[in-house]
């Protein structure tokens, strides 16, 4: 596993070479087309066709990340029968594909043998069926062969590792960016509506960590204790709210508990 998340810090400081285009059309879960007119499948995983129970969902869930966006394409090989590029697809230090898998909305491919990251993703998706993720409680996708090794599962808890970790106190300065922000959670908040973790005392300036009602079944029955004066690595999307950094958390994965 360590060799993986190896190769996979490799390509998001750039040791790969890469080309970068812009995404003007998604058609599916796992193809879209650039603006050179270039049809892009996504290396390595499978979504269903768009005709095909889930396959909307796919769709709309990859375009919240490409469309519209310059996209970083890595090749592990050329292209497919039908001329589509297969590629590695980067936003930012984002890797689409994994996430993809990591959500639940794509399985690794059956077809595709000796991928370069293919022993990651296969975590990733082994992760992502046994706690439910995205379809996989729909019977979607093949369900895995699951190594017996429950173990690694519970290492590779989604935190996309290849990330770069902040300080608590930089994150202002990582505004639209996926990273994994460190710090201590020096007091929390709980209502009917919102769980918030914070950082400094001065919540209304500094960093926090947002849950919402939404997914509170998700989480430790009583947060406020649970978190609370913990070291803890946050992993999502950095966003401004009322001139504070923030990270909103939808899955306790997202929060990884260091002392």
């Amino acid at each position: 596993m360590r060799k993986e998340l190896v190769l996979f810090l490799a390509v998001a400081m750039g040791f790969v070479q890469a080309q970068t285009r812009q995404v003007v059309r998604v058609d599916n879960g796992t193809d879209f087309l650039t603006s050179d007119s270039e049809q892009v499948r996504l290396i390595g995983v499978n979504a269903p066709e768009i005709y095909q129970p889930g396959g909307d969902i796919c769709r709309d869930v990859l375009e919240k990340f490409v469309l519209g966006r310059k996209v970083r394409l890595e090749a592990d090989c050329d292209k497919d029968s039908i001329g589509r590029l297969l590629r590695y697809v980067f936003v930012g230090d984002t890797l689409v594909n994994a996430i993809l898998v990591r959500k639940g909305f794509a399985s690794v491919s059956l077809s595709e043998k000796g991928l370069k990251y293919r022993d990651s993703l296969l975590v990733l998706e082994e992760t992502a069926c046994r706690i439910g993720k995205g379809l996989w409680p729909f019977d979607v996708f093949t369900r895995p062969r699951f190594s017996g090794k429950p173990e690694i599962a519970k290492q590779d808890t989604g935190k996309l590792s290849w990330l770069e970790e902040i300080s608590w106190k930089d994150a202002d300065k990582y505004v639209g960016r996926m990273v994994r922000v460190k710090g201590m959670v020096v007091a929390t908040y709980k209502s009917d509506k919102v769980f918030i973790m914070n950082f400094h005392q001065d919540y209304r300036k500094h960093f926090k960590a947002v849950v919402f009602a939404g997914d509170f079944n998700k989480f430790p029955a009583f947060p406020k204790d649970y978190y609370k004066k913990r070291l803890v690595r946050v992993t999502g999307v950095i966003k401004e709210y009322q001139g504070a950094a923030e990270i909103v958390v939808h899955d306790p994965d997202q929060i990884e508990i260091l002392k």
